[in-house]
């Protein structure tokens, strides 16, 4: 049997992939379809869903490195003979600590570059700097250059807990941007990309035609994996994976799609992450490796702003209307921020009443889903992700004990460190929070399901385990009392009567929100509650 080749973990170099035998899923039709002369492109994904695979592959393929491409789907199409001077800017690599030293590293950058091209710049601004370096370039090599430009907004969303700085460093990327429209003629192709769409930056404001194709259908798998690409170019470490887990492939499949599978531009075409899918099959387990992936910490801080309603979180009620929605930074919106960072995604295109486009939105996968609770909840009740990870953990292991005084205590510390002025002072703000902890534990919960007496607050499904929570909450009664009435409401409405054929575990949570808060709980079994 042949070798496999290479999962490529750490690589986002083109030529780093195809040089020493990593798996590359072929983008090239894609790319092909895409680059016209004089065309300016901007597209928004993520972080680590392959934007900087994608435009070291651009750079590869405008500076005519043919051996690179051999078996591609643009290797007999494209024209070899043409190349171009190909200028490659990682906004990620510069210094954006403070305006100052973002300043400082842009020139330091287009300095570099000039001396690399053995020109010498008058120009003292960078707008004037930089347009003077494509000019130069373009007379001195005599050909048109093409212009790429990687996570543009990243001196903006590092900053984003630093609004002041955001702004200035944005009013630097305005005046740098704006080079791009006063070179037009010397530019062939300009391809930008980045998480966020900014208003009141240069690229968006001035800089004329620049065609966002972030949900144009035409390009929505031009990043990420399909399922085929997935089957094609990992049979081998699925194989593996399904062996290791004592799963066939079938099944595998469906737990890796489960886990990682559903991000969409369009609504018609769904993908996995490449980060996700790589880890997983590099260390052969299903793990929440988006957590690792650097959430950026501004979505904390809108967080404990927005004081954000969780539950609507998981409702069909989130959308947007035609063109990919923008951010301001004096009034980011947080649903438009969990979109361009990957935390919501199209679920469906479909037409508004007045029949323009309409994009409903929600939760990818399985993954971000358990990252994204776990995160808002810590954010919400004053825990760190770690301790999160560390409490949901115990609540299980307690809960399938029946170790009512250990899981009053889990949950006492989970309730216990949310901030006094954090309004918390009704049933559904508890309610809410609850129902966060439940999905960041990764559980099928089902909350308010009806049946014929009433709503059940909340089902909770792992493994071969059902399990019903009763919720109260109270400034004045007593636990006793509150226990009585959960216990009687579960009874006397039968909330169990379609589960009995299940492992079934029913639970009282009662929360007394007086001079501090106090969590107790009691935990039943179907025949504990028949026999009192």
């Amino acid at each position: 049997m042949d070798m496999p080749k290479l999962l490529p973990k750490t690589i986002s170099s083109f030529k780093g992939i195809r040089e020493n035998n990593y798996i590359y899923v072929d983008k090239t039709k894609e790319i092909y379809n895409l680059i016209k002369p004089k065309q300016k492109y901007f597209l928004s994904r993520p972080r680590r869903f392959g934007k900087t695979l994608l435009i070291n592959t651009l750079k590869e393929l405008f500076e005519g490195n043919k051996k690179l491409f051999e078996g591609l789907y643009i290797y007999d199409k494209w024209d070899w003979d043409k190349t171009y001077h190909v200028l490659k800017i990682d906004m990620s690599g510069r210094d954006v600590r403070t305006p100052e030293e973002f300043k400082i590293s842009l020139n330091g950058f287009i300095d570099v570059l000039s001396d690399e091209n053995s020109i010498e710049l008058k120009f003292t601004s960078l707008k004037d700097k930089f347009e003077e370096l494509i000019k130069k370039i373009a007379i001195q090599t005599g050909k048109e250059l093409v212009i790429l430009i990687d996570e543009y907004d990243f001196p903006i969303i590092d900053n984003m807990s630093n609004i002041e700085v955001a702004k200035e460093n944005r009013t630097t990327l305005s005046d740098f941007y704006q080079a791009l429209k006063t070179s037009e003629e010397y530019i062939h192709f300009t391809f930008i990309t980045g998480v966020s769409k900014f208003v009141k930056t240069t690229i968006f404001s001035k800089l004329n035609n620049l065609d966002d194709i972030t949900i144009d259908s035409r390009y929505s798998t031009i990043c990420g994996y399909s399922k085929k690409d997935l089957e094609e170019n990992f049979s081998y470490y699925i194989e593996s994976l399904s062996e290791k887990q004592g799963d066939s492939w079938d099944e595998t499949i469906a737990k890796i799609k489960s886990c990682y599978d559903g991000y969409s531009w369009d609504g018609k075409h769904f993908l996995y992450n490449p980060t996700s899918i790589i880890s997983t099959l590099n260390k052969q387990k299903y793990s929440n490796y988006w957590f690792d992936t650097g959430t950026p910490t501004f979505l904390m801080d809108l967080v404990k702003e927005n004081k954000m309603d969780i539950k609507s979180l998981t409702d069909s009620n989130l959308y947007f209307n035609g063109e990919f929605p923008t951010w301001d930074l004096d009034d980011i919106d947080f649903t438009t921020a969990l979109l361009q960072t990957g935390y919501l995604t199209i679920k469906e295109n479909t037409k508004s009443i007045i029949g323009e486009e309409q994009y409903n939105l929600g939760i990818p996968n399985k993954e971000v889903k358990s990252s994204l609770f776990n995160y808002l909840i810590a954010a919400y009740t004053n825990n760190t992700p770690e301790t999160m990870n560390r409490i949901r953990n115990n609540f299980l292991s307690y809960l399938i004990a029946y170790d009512e005084n250990n899981l009053s205590k889990t949950l006492d510390m989970f309730i216990g460190k949310i901030p006094y002025h954090s309004q918390m002072d009704n049933w559904k703000n508890y309610q809410g929070i609850f129902n966060g902890f439940f999905l960041g534990m990764g559980l099928n919960v089902q909350s308010e399901e009806a049946n014929s007496q009433g709503r059940i607050d909340y089902i909770l499904k792992f493994k071969d385990l059902c399990i019903i929570v009763e919720l109260k909450y109270s400034q004045q009664k007593s636990f006793k009392t509150m226990f009585k009435e959960a216990w009687s409401q579960i009874t006397k409405k039968r909330y169990y009567q379609k589960y009995q054929d299940k492992n079934l575990i029913l639970i009282a949570i009662a929360i007394k929100d007086g001079k501090a808060k106090e969590v107790q709980c009691q935990i039943k079994s179907l025949d504990d509650l028949k026999e009192q």
